[in-house]
C-alpha cells in the first residue's frame, strides 16, 4: 500500500467536527467533514493509530473504488474491475454489507449479494478458486455505500465497531455508545482538570470516556482491529503495530505518575445502574479516577465551588404515566444541575428539556443518538 491513502472515518451524525478535530490531531490531511463521516488522506500506518487513538468514530474504512449505478449489472461489474488478487487470498474469509440505495437496487442485501459474486468471480478468474464467505466473523470486511447514483467500495480496518471498547461488562437499558459519548466529552471544552460530575450516569459511558481520556487511555487498547486480519499486514507491520501499542501503554503510565487528577463523579438514583457503572470503570482501568455512588440527579450537591455537570437525562418514552411526570422532572433538573459556578452540559432528546431551564443555552449542537434526533446543550457557568 501506498503512503497517501484514501479513508472514511464514520461517526454519527453531527459529531463529524469534533472526528475532524481528532483526525487532524493525529496528522491526518486533506481531512473533510460529511454527512455521517470525515474523509481523509494518509498511510496505513496513520489508520492503524486512528484506530487505535480516535474516540468519536464507528470505523475507519480504506477507499477502493467509486462509480456511477445505475443497475445491478453495472454495480456487478464495477465491483469486478477492482484488484481483489492484490487484497485477498484463496484463504482469506471475506464478507459484505451495504448501506443505501441506488437505481434498480433498492435492498441491501441484493446489493451486498452482487458484490459478492464479484469478488468470488474475480478471484475465481484470477486465481483459479473462490475464497469463502463468512457473514460472521471474516478476515476482511468489504463495505459498499449507494447513494445519489454513485457506489463507493471500502474495507474496513477496524472489523467491529470502534464503540466496542471491550470494557463494558453489564447491559443496561438503552445505553448510549461509547463513542457519542466521546463526542461529547470533547465537544463540551471539559480542559481534564476542573471537576467533572454526571448525576445521571446509567451505565457510566460518558464518565468513563471522560476517564479514558484524562488519562491518556487509548480508547482501542484492549480490543482486536479488522486490519490485523489483512493479507498485508506482515510481519513489518505487526512490528510497527506493537511499536503503537508500547508507546500507547507508556503515555497511560506517564499520565497515571502525574500528581493531581481531576475529579469525576457518576451518580445515579438506580443502585443496579451505579453497581454497573463502578464496574465498567474498573473494567476500563479507570476505578481509580471516577468515583460511583447512588444519588438522586433532583438533589444533585456539587462537591466543589465550580466545575462541568454532564449528562443524558431521559427522553420520557418509558417515564409514566405522562407529560406531567416528564415536565415536572425536567423543571427539578433545570434547577439542580446549574449550581453556581458550574457549567452544564446535557444531551436532550426531548424539546421540553431545554424549555424548562429559566435560560437559553450558550451553545448547541444537533446530533444523532443511533436513530433519535438529539441535541447537544451548553449552558456556561452562572454566578452567585
Amino acid at each position: 500500500m501506498t503512503d497517501d491513502l484514501s479513508w472514511l472515518a464514520t461517526a454519527a451524525r453531527g459529531t463529524e467536527p469534533v472526528l475532524a478535530r481528532e483526525l487532524e490531531g493525529l496528522g491526518a490531511t486533506d481531512v473533510r467533514p460529511g454527512a455521517g463521516g470525515v474523509t481523509f488522506r494518509g498511510s496505513a500506518a496513520l489508520a492503524r493509530r486512528a484506530n487505535l487513538w480516535l474516540r468519536s468514530a464507528n470505523h475507519v474504512l480504506l477507499r477502493l473504488a467509486g462509480f456511477p449505478v445505475g443497475c445491478a449489472d453495472e454495480l456487478y461489474a464495477a465491483a469486478y474491475d477492482v484488484r481483489w488478487e492484490d487484497l485477498l487470498t484463496l484463504r482469506t474469509t471475506f464478507a459484505v454489507t451495504a448501506g443505501g440505495r441506488a437505481p434498480g437496487l433498492h435492498h441491501s442485501g441484493f446489493a451486498a449479494l452482487r458484490v459478492k459474486d464479484a469478488v468470488a468471480d474475480r478471484m475465481r478468474d484470477r486465481c483459479g478458486a473462490r475464497p469463502d464467505v463468512d457473514p460472521r466473523d471474516p478476515d476482511v470486511r468489504i463495505v459498499l455505500q449507494l447513494g445519489a447514483g454513485r457506489g463507493t467500495l471500502f474495507l474496513d480496518s477496524s472489523g467491529r465497531s470502534l464503540h466496542l471498547r471491550g470494557w463494558r461488562r453489564r447491559a443496561t437499558e438503552a445505553p448510549l455508545r461509547e463513542t457519542l459519548a466521546a463526542a461529547i466529552v470533547l465537544w463540551s471544552g471539559w480542559d481534564r482538570r476542573r471537576p467533572l460530575c454526571d448525576p445521571l450516569c446509567g451505565s457510566g459511558t460518558l464518565a468513563v470516556e471522560a476517564a479514558l481520556w484524562a488519562a491518556d487511555r487509548a480508547p482501542g487498547r484492549r480490543r482486536p482491529f479488522g486490519f490485523e486480519r489483512w493479507p498485508s499486514f506482515g510481519e513489518a507491520e505487526a512490528r510497527s503495530w506493537r511499536a503503537l501499542l508500547e508507546e500507547a501503554d507508556a503515555r497511560a503510565a506517564e499520565a497515571a505518575a502525574r500528581r493531581e487528577r481531576p475529579s469525576i463523579r457518576a451518580s445515579d438514583r438506580d443502585p443496579e445502574a451505579a453497581t454497573a457503572a463502578e464496574l465498567h470503570a474498573a473494567a476500563a482501568g479507570v476505578g481509580g479516577l471516577v468515583r460511583v455512588e447512588t444519588a438522586d440527579a433532583r438533589r444533585f450537591a456539587p462537591p466543589e465551588p465550580s466545575g462541568m455537570v454532564l449528562c443524558n437525562p431521559p427522553y420520557g418514552e418509558r417515564l409514566a404515566p405522562g407529560r406531567a411526570t416528564l415536565d415536572a422532572l425536567y423543571h427539578a433538573l433545570a434547577h439542580a444541575l446549574r449550581p453556581a459556578g458550574w457549567v452544564a452540559i446535557v444531551l436532550s432528546g426531548n424539546p421540553g428539556l431545554a424549555r424548562a431551564f429559566p435560560t437559553r443555552p450558550a451553545a448547541r449542537l444537533a446530533l444523532r443518538n443511533g436513530a433519535l434526533r438529539c441535541e447537544l446543550l451548553r449552558w456556561d457557568a452562572r454566578h452567585g
